[in-house]
Order: structure tokens, then C-alpha cells, then sequence
């Protein structure tokens, strides 16, 4: 074995495991803030939506440790609350603008309950220039979590995604179609790309294409062509299931309980590196890359079908992020596949890294699968 290939599966190993170890800090599901904006409205053009538990998270505002934030406990805590947003979101037209926050209530959300803010920027008179919104709220605590801004302008309504990425944007009017088509497409392939569980179900589907389990012992597959056929059809039937049931419910016409949604996407991991060992669906694992489709589809509506009920623009942005999903989902592929059927015959790939890495997504899973369940 050359110094070379030694590094490479090195390389393969760290990869795959850090995959899997990575995700013990990101079981659970990624958070997010809503936020919309009338252009030119009068009286409060602003409203917030924060979810409880990553105020909970952020904040000590439980006063008396029960785990539970009350309407009582916010209220009580409102100024703690409205400085802590203050240094994190910002409005400016040419100075920067002081911006009033007002609690309204709570808001139900698939995902628990939110804290719903009023907010008016004050800026200074005669100021100009773009209103820009700069949001750095929950960023550091969690980089998967995600700002939905919904911007209304005289009829058309847009959505906007901020992250970790990309903190700002102008509230001067509704981004065009464009603009919501590239933000969605590429929010689609990051949401892959940082949803672990996602990635480890798609890793473990790939995986058997280069070395796979029959009748007791391990069969390294000759024909690159033939793995990328099966991959291929691996990978449609995962990305026509999702595509399914990411348009139904985000149009709102099937809704499933997000907590047992993102249990079975967990268990989908489990079920899906035990295989690799006992492949009880021999090479039809496009059955399985299906019927779990169909729940990894509601787990990327989850936010989508809620957020986008009422925009003009939902056919465009659904669109978009389906279609980053799948460019998401083909970059890894074109680069797992050549990789894993590059080291497929060696040794140390077949005894230590494979096992290392099938055993670890299964333990994973069964451990997101037990943080998840609902009680």
C-alpha cells in the first residue's frame, strides 16, 4: 500500500466517522426564528417570532426551575429579554436606528410554542439610505439555527433565509423572484449538508455500492459503472419520495407530528446501517431509500409548510429548495462513490474503516432515535 493511498483512507476515515461522531451535539432538530415585514406600514411594520426553548436555552429566565417558561416568567423578564435582542438585531438607515420591542403574546408553532415581539424602528430624522436588518440572534449557541424573514410590499410577499452566511438584508422592498429562487436553492443544499441525519441516512444507502454483504461475507463490487447505476437509482427514489412529500405538506394538505417525524428519520439511520450487515433488501435498497423518503420529506417541510402558507412566492421557493436539495445530494454522491470504490480492496478499509463507520451511524441513530421520541 503507497504513503498515498494510506493518507487517502485516512482522509475516507476521519470523514466518515466525523460524520457520524459530529452529529451527537446536533440531534436535535434545528431551530429557527420567523420574522415578518410590512414595507411601509404604519404603527408597527415588525413582528418576531422566537421559540421558547432557544430563549430557554439562551436566557435564565426560568425562575422557578420547573423547565417551563410561562407568560408570567416572560413578562417578568421582558426588559432581560428586549436588551439581549437589542444587541443582537439591528436596523439602520443611515445611522443606526433604535428599535422599539413590544411582547404581544405566544404563538404555536409545529415545534413548540413562540414569543411573539412587536417591533418599530425609531430612526434619527432626515436619516436615509436602505433599512437593513443585521440579525445575530442564536447564531453562536447554534449554527444550524436559521432567521425566515417574510417580506410584504403593496401585495407581493417574499421569503428570505438568513444564517450564519448571510446576516442581512434590505427591508426596503420584497426581493425579487430571482434573488427568493437563488436564496432557497442554496438554503436546500446547506439544509443537507448540516442535517446530520439526512447526510448519515444518504451515507449509509451509498455505502454497499462499493463493498457489500452476501451470503455471509464480503463482496467487493468490480464494475464502477455498476455501483453508479446503483446508486443512482438509490438516490432518485430517495429524491422522488422527499419531493413528494415535501410539496404535500408544505402545501398543507397532510400535517404529521414533527416529533414522531424526526423519530423515524432517526430510526431510518438505524434501519438503514443494519442492512448494510444483514441486507434483508439484498440490492433493492431503493425500496428502502423510498419509503423513507416519504418521512425525510415532512422533515424538510417541517418549517416550510408553516412559513409559506400565505406568500405569492411559494411555488418559486419550494421549487428552489427541492432543487438545492438534490445538487446537495449529487455533490456527495460524485464525491463519495469514486472515493469509497477507490479504497474498496484494501484491507484496512474493509476491516476497520467500513465496520467503524456502519457501526457508528447505527449507534447515532438509535441515539437520536431515544432524544427524539415524544413522552
Amino acid at each position: 500500500m503507497t504513503k498515498e493511498m494510506r493518507r487517502m483512507m485516512l482522509h475516507l476515515a476521519a470523514l466518515l466517522l466525523s460524520l457520524s461522531l459530529s452529529g451527537f451535539a446536533l440531534a436535535h432538530k434545528a431551530s429557527d426564528s420567523f420574522l415578518y415585514w410590512d414595507v411601509g406600514a404604519e404603527g408597527t411594520p415588525g413582528r418576531l417570532d422566537i421559540a421558547l426553548i432557544d430563549l430557554a436555552r439562551t436566557l435564565p429566565l426560568d425562575s422557578n426551575g420547573d423547565g417551563l417558561l410561562t407568560w408570567g416568567e416572560l413578562r417578568a423578564q421582558s426588559g432581560t429579554i428586549e436588551e439581549h435582542l437589542a444587541d443582537r438585531i439591528a436596523i439602520g438607515r443611515a445611522r443606526q436606528c433604535q428599535v422599539r420591542w413590544m411582547m404581544h403574546g405566544l404563538s404555536s408553532y409545529s415545534d413548540g410554542d413562540y414569543l411573539t415581539l412587536g417591533f418599530t424602528p425609531a430612526c434619527s430624522e432626515g436619516a436615509t439610505g436602505p433599512a437593513t436588518l443585521e440579525y445575530n440572534l442564536f447564531f453562536d449557541e447554534d449554527p444550524l439555527h436559521r432567521l425566515l424573514v417574510m417580506v410584504r410590499d403593496e401585495g407581493t410577499t417574499r421569503p428570505v433565509v438568513l444564517g450564519p452566511d448571510q446576516r442581512q438584508l434590505s427591508l426596503d422592498a420584497a426581493p425579487s423572484a430571482w434573488a427568493t429562487a437563488g436564496n432557497f436553492m442554496w438554503q436546500g443544499m446547506v439544509h443537507l449538508w448540516i442535517g446530520y441525519d439526512h447526510m448519515l441516512f444518504l451515507l449509509a444507502l451509498v455505502l454497499p455500492a462499493a463493498v457489500r454483504r452476501e451470503t455471509g461475507r464480503w463482496v467487493v463490487e468490480e464494475r464502477i459503472g455498476k455501483a453508479i447505476k446503483d446508486v443512482a437509482l438509490i438516490v432518485t427514489a430517495f429524491t422522488l419520495a422527499h419531493s413528494i412529500t415535501l410539496i404535500i405538506a408544505t402545501l398543507g394538505l397532510v400535517r404529521l407530528p414533527i416529533a414522531w417525524v424526526e423519530t423515524v428519520i432517526a430510526l431510518s439511520i438505524v434501519v438503514a446501517a443494519v442492512n448494510i450487515i444483514w441486507p434483508i433488501l439484498g440490492q433493492r435498497r431503493y425500496l428502502m431509500g423510498f419509503g423513507f423518503g416519504l418521512v425525510h420529506g415532512f422533515g424538510f417541510a417541517s418549517v416550510l409548510s408553516e412559513f409559506m402558507a400565505s406568500t405569492s412566492a411559494r411555488a418559486i421557493a419550494l421549487l428552489s429548495f427541492n432543487l438545492g436539495v438534490e445538487l446537495a445530494q449529487l455533490a456527495v454522491v460524485v464525491v463519495a462513490v469514486p472515493l469509497l470504490f477507490l479504497v474498496r480492496k484494501q484491507w484496512l478499509y474493509q476491516r476497520l474503516v467500513f465496520p467503524a463507520s456502519v457501526t457508528s451511524i447505527a449507534a447515532i441513530g438509535l441515539i437520536w432515535a431515544a432524544e427524539r421520541v415524544p413522552l
